[in-house]
């Protein structure tokens, strides 16, 4: 008995080159997935396989021989196996659904014969009355069984090569060294449109002879991206009294965010912070903020309606205040009126800050810029980005609606779990978590 290794594509495609290979008797005992290449060892751009582990046995048993007087030969198994292995090793760039129907119809006039011959080989001499008695030839059923199980190996390959043809729709000449790229762009929710219009900016951009050169390309493509990325920077104290107010959907995480800005700006830069809460809807939220409020030992207002609230912000003596809204759904327009009509009632000048979360598709998240913008966002702050590998959305959005990024939130931690946004840092996120 011995071992081999055997790598492929896929595991029905290993399957396939160990029958190939070893023939039927080979025993697969095991298979993992592996990764082969990448630049310079670093793991970049490295390709997934499968490497099957199989046994083989020193000495094959013998086959049994099928009946003289009927020839179920379809061909020797080497002309099969060759047939296959053409039609595997096929370039993705050249067509070969004929050599796959050929193959089928190869196979499938075999069985046709097998049975013609096997049909005249039965006795002919019955009477009337003689019941019909039907045959089965354990060869002819063993053959079919691997004309099917081959057919839908055949199948399969056929999907697999479509599924990788189809990835390459609107990469001009089909320039595969662009197909890497583009996948990391579509992992980040960006549409074809936007990714074929970043990836012809790149090819723009560099040289005919740099066109092979993955390390130009990427750097190409950093600085692009960097390009559309506009961060507001920290919140600053101003030469007068600032008014922050924080709004977005439900479940973004706004009023943990604002704890930990205040957190940041009262505790470690020492200036005055008050909180006010126009949240009458969550209770839990109110106390949560009001217990952040005890600890750091800043003023907090609940309020209730309009009028209220501009008492409270032009006789408020500190230095920021930040006010907390209740959630509203992008779709309900009357609600977020509501938080308007508390803004546009305040003579102080309030920077209003949406807050979204990284792991939002880019399609609600159109909408939910769509709906706020009747506020007047002057930033932007995405949280939850520990609960997503791609921020590449919410920036494309942003970018859309010309909206600056302030901070990202990565957990749940007051103060730690927040960071002042950053082009670099950004760009790194959208490209190296997609390229692991």
């Amino acid at each position: 008995m011995r071992y081999v290794k055997i790598k492929a594509r896929t595991y029905n495609e290993a399957m396939m080159k160990l029958k190939m290979d070893h023939g039927d008797d080979a025993i697969p005992i095991s298979h993992k997935n592996v990764k082969e290449g990448g630049l310079f060892n670093t793991g970049l751009f490295a390709r997934d396989f499968v490497e099957l582990t199989a046994a083989i046995p020193d000495v094959k048993p013998a086959k049994l021989k099928p009946k003289k007087n009927i020839d179920l030969t379809v061909g020797t198994n080497d002309n099969v196996n060759e047939l296959l292995k053409q039609v595997i090793e096929k370039p993705e760039n050249e067509p070969h659904k004929k050599q796959h129907t050929g193959l089928e119809q190869l196979l499938t006039q075999s069985i046709l014969q097998s049975r013609t011959q096997q049909e005249e080989a039965k006795p002919v001499d019955r009477t009337i009355d003689e019941p019909k008695v039907e045959t089965t030839n354990p060869s002819y059923i063993k053959l079919e069984k691997e004309f099917n199980e081959l057919k839908a190996l055949l199948k399969n390959l056929v999907e697999t090569k479509q599924e990788r043809l189809s990835m390459d729709i609107g990469l001009d000449n089909g320039d595969m060294y662009f197909k890497p790229f583009k996948e990391i762009l579509r992992k980040n929710d960006m549409d074809d449109e936007e990714c074929t219009m970043l990836l012809d900016e790149v090819k723009r951009n560099v040289s005919s002879e740099d066109m092979k050169d993955k390390y130009k390309i990427e750097k190409t493509l950093r600085e692009l991206i960097k390009s559309r990325i506009v961060v507001s920077g920290p919140i600053d104290r101003g030469k007068r009294k600032k008014v922050l107010m924080f709004v977005g959907p439900t479940g973004v995480g706004k009023t943990t965010t604002m704890a930990k800005l205040g957190a940041i700006l009262s505790l470690r830069q020492g200036l005055k912070v008050s909180f006010i809460t126009i949240d009458n809807y969550r209770i839990a939220a109110t106390e949560q903020l009001k217990k952040y409020a005890e600890i750091m030992q800043i003023p907090i207002h609940v309020v209730t309606d309009p009028a209220e609230f501009k008492e409270i912000v032009e006789n408020e003596k500190a230095d920021i205040i930040m006010v907390d809204t209740s959630g509203r759904s992008h779709r309900n327009d009357l609600k977020i009126a509501e938080i308007k009509n508390f803004a546009d009632n305040c003579t102080c000048e309030i920077e209003k800050i949406l807050c979204v979360s990284a792991n939002t598709k880019r399609s609600d998240l159109a909408e939910v810029f769509k709906a706020y913008d009747i506020l007047h966002i002057d930033n932007v702050i995405i949280t939850k980005v520990d609960e997503t590998s791609y921020i590449g959305n919410v920036i494309s959005v942003a970018d859309n609606y010309n909206k600056p990024i302030s901070y990202i939130t990565n957990g749940q931690e007051v103060p730690n779990d927040i960071a002042i946004a950053e082009p670099d840092m950004m760009v790194n996120m959208i490209l190296e978590s997609t390229m692991r």
